[in-house]
């Protein structure tokens, strides 16, 4: 097979996008010898902006896969070209953009909330990410489920593995992380509920001065009044904003971390819960949407607006060591049933049945 896919978000500071595109494209060529994957790069790594985005997916891309004459051509991340008339698979990693337009900034809205969903009808067939993403695009979409494939992503091998401890040192000074400390992981925006995850630690900071709470990410959109809230309650020495973190930094906060915290309202997968299971991290997350799917019995589910069960747990975790080294190991067992290598048959197996058709 000859097969073309876009690979922007791949480049630069990657998010869970990201992530997978990088994980599968390295996978896709491990397993798959007999194909040749062209990679579709912008000459840049820096953050597209919406309009340079809908450029560079809708005009872009196709014309690279046409001139290449490509059998096939993945969009894995974004919205499909809706001039192309060639065949076409699209990963639909969530619809965030559908249930959370309000969150998002105008034009995006308009890019990510209405031109992307309709893009989507383009593809010959589309990879969900979970069972929650399939049933949401089956729902809201109206896409036929036999032209829908859920294929879970997989855990880096890398984060099973601890790194040295004097990295993990370094890095915990690097950040003033203090000691012991929960940390969460990802791009700050309401839906991943930030502001009541600070709310949750602050009923507890008075009876537990040992613990921290890192938050690892960039800023993303509408954050202002989550820094707010922490100057409010007196936080700043105790609620710890390290910004974006590179592969090696995210890896040694892992495995320096207490527990991990994850109260997102929704998620189409959930990377970095995933990512710190694999690190042996216990995990306390939300009970909605795809998290369900991820962390199984291997962790804490608890109601994303629950808070008082949120302040309540968190310091049980605090408290009880047995409880943390039980999860931990059910986590590392729980993330070795994700893998890379998994994702990439899976998906050969969709291109292959498209190609066929």
């Amino acid at each position: 097979m000859k097969v073309a896919i876009d690979y922007q978000t791949a480049l630069g500071q990657k998010t869970g996008f990201g992530y997978y595109v990088k994980n599968l494209v390295e996978n896709l060529e491990k397993i798959d010898k007999n194909s040749d994957y062209l990679l579709i790069k912008p000459n840049t790594e820096e953050d597209f902006s919406t309009l340079k985005r809908f450029y560079w997916d809708q005009v872009k891309v196709p014309l690279y896969a046409k001139k290449n004459k490509v059998e096939l051509l993945h969009q894995p991340a974004f919205s499909a070209p809706i001039f192309y008339s060639e065949k076409m698979v699209v990963t639909v990693c969530d619809l965030i953009s559908v249930f959370f337009g309000q969150d998002i900034p105008f034009i995006s809205r308009q890019y990510f909330g209405k031109w992307m969903p309709f893009t989507y009808r383009k593809a010959d067939h589309i990879i969900a990410i979970s069972e929650q993403t399939k049933k949401d695009i089956i729902k809201f979409l109206a896409f036929p489920e036999e032209k829908i494939t859920v294929i879970y992503l997989g855990a880096d091998e890398k984060y099973f593995k601890q790194p040295e401890k004097s990295k993990i040192e370094v890095v915990k000074k690097k950040f003033q992380t203090g000691k012991n400390y929960f940390i969460h992981v990802g791009t700050i925006n309401p839906r991943k509920n930030l502001e009541f995850l600070v709310k949750a630690f602050s009923n507890i900071v008075h009876e537990n001065n040992n613990w921290n709470l890192v938050i690892a990410g960039k800023k993303g959109w509408y954050y202002d009044n989550l820094f707010k809230l922490v100057a409010e309650r007196g936080l700043e020495k105790r609620v710890i904003f390290t910004g974006y973190v590179d592969d090696d930094e995210k890896h040694q906060l892992y495995w320096g971390a207490g527990a991990f915290v994850f109260p997102s309202i929704y998620e189409g997968f959930g990377l970095p819960p995933l990512e710190a299971m694999s690190a042996g991290v216990p995990v306390i997350s939300s009970c909605v949407s795809s998290m369900p799917e991820v962390v199984g019995e291997a962790g804490v589910l608890l109601d994303p607006h629950d808070e008082e069960s949120w302040s309540k747990t968190m310091l049980e975790f605090t408290r009880l060591t047995y409880l943390r080294r039980k999860l931990s190991a059910l986590s590392k067992e729980r993330a070795k049933l994700f893998t890379w290598g998994k994702t990439a048959r899976q998906t050969i197996e969709v291109y292959q049945k498209v190609v066929n058709e």
